[in-house]
């Protein structure tokens, strides 16, 4: 049995809605009309909510403040509204099972009995039970889940219910509880119709439950994968793998995981279905220290990003670290060429984004006496920026590394030894450089943007090009320097598919055909700025 997709309304007037019921979002089987919301909480209002056209059936709801709604006014005038709704035409009402009895025996609609819950609480498996008991057309219990543990005991509670409960996980991992449920048979499942007007603080996007996830289409054995960090949510991590899961035929999802301890999440890992991770910030060194086994890349590097479980326990590799060297070779390579003939990188940097693409043999452009050596300055010191230092190693070029942390910056460089030349600066000022890559968080999500104020357009020297790992459309220093320089930007989300790429390879354990991974690439949206 499919998971009903519903898209959540916060109804403020009959005019906000009608667009949504007129053309609801792609997969939707339901739309949640939240009548607490109306700023005239009448039930003339209801009716007129009620009386527009719509091509999906709705389902009315009045959620009370004490349940987490936005309904502030008596008891009686609420289940009034409640029952106005049922009467008026909805398919279905939503309302509290502790309610129940208060409402006519007599109503013309499906009854969903809710319980919605502020906090975890125990003996869950009890109030689930009285839910499902009411035997009304579908039961629903939301809860927060805040930690690995917590949804795994949601999901445990799911598990035993199958179709007969809904269980709609809130809090920090909702969107990957509700992905989570669906698979173990929940048979209602909850987004938010309109970017930015979620019915509650957490509740994912109904487009990003359907386009990504396929919610309504996930098999009872499906696997799972997670990107694990903090935060998560601007990951583009589930949109690349869901893509290869489906365009190869294997039934698993990649699913954010926004995590306190990378530790808790492993310890959970058997009852919330785990068979990987992507680890990123701030986890790629405990991906190392938590490991059973360490392939070489993340030994070199004290960093992964890339975890599988085995029959041996968790194994770690660095993903990073393969994509810069798929990376390097060409990069310099089109920079020496592009220096030779005094062309720049504006012009070149597309056809590398091509090669790179293609992915066939590492090639280099070979060098001459007379040939400058590149300058390579690299901003950070954290785990994706130690994986591409070690790419360079078989690279000539001049390194110098500036972390915020000058002794991190000087720990690195230590750490490369004689493997490459390395020197360690203060300020990024000092370096003039032919090619510079941000490896800091400085263009992400909550990045303090004053990280980088010392850093400028005079730091990139004439045909330089940049490489900033971070990605979305945000304006950063960095990238506020290089178009004032008027070099080519190589963005995040170039370099994030060549490591997802090579990260989907060890999850699928297959060869993935260029289509596949072409279309997985476009989710991205790499590009050269």
């Amino acid at each position: 049995m499919s998971t009903r997709l519903v898209a959540t309304v916060l109804v403020r007037d009959a005019d906000a809605v009608a667009e949504v019921l007129r053309a609801p979002p792609d997969g939707v089987d339901y739309v949640e009309l939240r009548l607490d919301a109306l700023r005239d909480p009448t039930p003339a209002a209801v009716r007129a909510v009620l009386d527009l056209p719509r091509t999906v059936p709705v389902v009315a709801t009045c959620r009370a403040a004490a349940q987490g709604g936005l309904f502030e006014g008596e008891e009686p005038n609420r289940l009034e509204l409640l029952v106005t709704a049922a009467q008026a035409g909805a398919d279905a009402i939503d309302a509290e099972d502790t309610v129940l009895e208060d409402l006519p025996d007599d109503l013309p609609c499906r009854i969903v009995a809710s319980c919605h819950v502020s906090r975890f609480v125990p003996r869950l498996e009890a109030l689930a039970r009285r839910l499902v008991a009411h035997d009304t057309a579908w039961a629903k219990l939301a809860v927060p889940a805040d930690s690995p543990r917590h949804l795994a005991a949601l999901l445990a509670i799911q598990d035993e219910h199958r179709d007969r409960l809904a269980v709609v996980p809130t809090g920090r991992l909702s969107e990957a509880g509700r992905v989570m449920a669906a698979a173990r048979g929940s048979p209602l499942t909850y987004g938010a119709a309109r970017l930015g007007d979620p019915g509650h603080r957490d509740q994912p996007a109904v487009e990003k439950l359907h386009h990504v996830h396929n919610v309504s289409s996930l098999p009872p054995d499906t696997r799972f994968y997670g990107v694990a960090g903090r935060p998560v949510a601007h990951s583009l991590s589930p949109a690349f793998h869901n893509t290869i899961f489906r365009g190869i035929a294997q039934g698993a999802r990649l699913v954010p995981l926004d995590v306190d301890a990378l530790c808790d999440l492993m310890a959970s890992a058997e009852d919330l279905r785990l068979d990987g991770l992507a680890v990123t910030h701030p986890f790629k060194h405990d991906a190392v220290e938590f490991a059973h086994s360490v392939l070489p890349g993340a030994r070199a590097t004290s960093a992964g990003n890339t975890m599988v479980r085995t029959p041996a326990g968790w194994q770690t590799r660095n993903t990073d670290w393969k994509a810069a060297c798929d990376l390097f070779p060409r990069l310099l390579a089109a920079w020496l060429r592009g220096r030779r003939a005094s062309v720049p990188s504006t012009e070149w940097a597309a056809d590398l984004v091509e090669s790179c693409a293609k992915a066939g043999g590492k090639p280099r452009t070979k060098r001459t006496p007379e040939d400058p050596v590149p300058k390579v300055l690299l901003l950070g010191a954290g785990g994706a920026a130690r994986a591409l230092a070690v790419a360079l190693f078989d690279e000539e070029v001049e390194l110098a590394v500036w972390s915020r942390r000058l002794s991190h910056a000087r720990e690195l460089a230590a750490r490369l030894g004689d493997s490459i030349p390395a020197v360690a600066v203060p300020e990024p000022s000092h370096v003039p450089a032919d090619i510079i890559v941000n490896a800091t968080p400085v263009g992400m999500p909550g990045a303090d943007p004053g990280e980088l104020d010392s850093f400028g357009a005079e730091n990139f020297r004439e045909g330089a090009v940049a490489l900033d790992l971070t990605y979305g459309d945000a304006s950063s220093p960095f990238r506020e320097a290089a178009a004032k320089a008027g070099v080519a930007l190589l963005t995040g989300e170039f370099f994030f598919g060549l490591q997802a790429r090579r990260q989907a390879e060890v999850f699928t354990g297959a060869t993935l055909p260029v289509d596949v991974r072409r279309q997985a690439a476009a989710q991205c949206g790499a590009a050269v700025r």
